[in-house]
């Protein structure tokens, strides 16, 4: 009797030589199929980095909901990113003008890195078209300000992982800063809305503004406040923001730019 020849072990093709680190399919495509390949690729030239690994960036915009499916979430990423973004957010007003007092900075910082500009920020490039979730997220939900905020912050934690502190911050100047840093109108209009509004109802007798507290959401050290700016005659808007005075002033600020549209009557 012959014996039977062993079949020799299936060898994986070496890493794509674009991404390094990323490792190739059995059929030449880079770890994922090819289309989603071919999607993060343009999804990281419009980010402006260039993966050494790019499933970093795949990792970043797959869901908790995936868990049963043996997938690794964005969480940790999101993690990471959140402090980065807050620490660099920081860094740079810090050093973009020195006579601004902490409070005014405490504000101005989380009025940028509050939930809502983030969200824009992720509507503009399209993360949501490229989220991986289970059948436990809502399609609703994958458009939330939450998750879209949440992918934002785990998008920049890949970058820091893959390409350091470096990259990291280019990011963010691009994306949350808006490449050439901070100008001072958004800490000006962060300083002024509430009085701006005030001013507004005294010379137009709408009565003054109240603010109202309407939930707090978050762990301790993460909680993120949302507040309602109401006028006497029912007119109102909400802002969000991690500490409750930066809130009241981004609810100020959006319900003012109400008060100040063009009448359509």
């Amino acid at each position: 009797m012959v014996a039977a020849t062993a079949a020799a072990p299936r060898v994986a093709p070496p890493p794509s030589g674009d991404y390094p680190g990323f490792v190739a399919s059995d059929d030449g495509n880079p770890g994922q199929p090819k289309t989603r390949s071919a999607s993060l690729q343009a999804l990281a030239e419009r980010l402006g980095h260039r993966f050494r690994d790019l499933d970093l960036l795949d990792r970043a915009l797959t869901h908790a909901s995936t868990v049963n499916e043996g997938k690794k979430s964005y969480e940790r990423l999101e993690f990471l990113g959140d402090a980065f973004l807050n620490f660099a957010v920081a860094d740079r007003l810090y050093r973009a003008d020195t006579e601004v007092a902490e409070g005014q900075l405490t504000e101005t910082r989380a009025r940028l890195v509050s939930r809502a500009p983030l969200a824009a920020i992720a509507r503009r490039l399209d993360l949501a078209a490229h989220l991986v979730s289970g059948k436990g997220l809502r399609e609703a939900e994958r458009h939330s300000e939450r998750i879209l905020a949440d992918l934002v912050e785990a998008v920049l934690g890949a970058v820091l992982i893959d390409g350091g502190v470096t990259a990291a911050r280019a990011f963010v100047r691009r994306h949350v800063l808006h490449e050439d840093g901070v100008a001072t109108a958004p800490v000006d209009a962060a300083k002024d809305s509430k009085t701006a509004l005030l001013h507004h109802c005294q010379h137009h007798q709408l009565g003054q503004p109240r603010y109202e507290l309407l939930e707090t959401t978050g762990l301790q050290h993460e909680q993120e406040f949302r507040v309602v700016a109401r006028l006497l005659d029912g007119r109102r808007a909400e802002g969000r923001a991690r500490n409750k005075r930066a809130a009241e002033k981004l609810a100020a600020e959006r319900l003012l730019a109400r008060l100040r549209e063009p009448s359509t009557d």
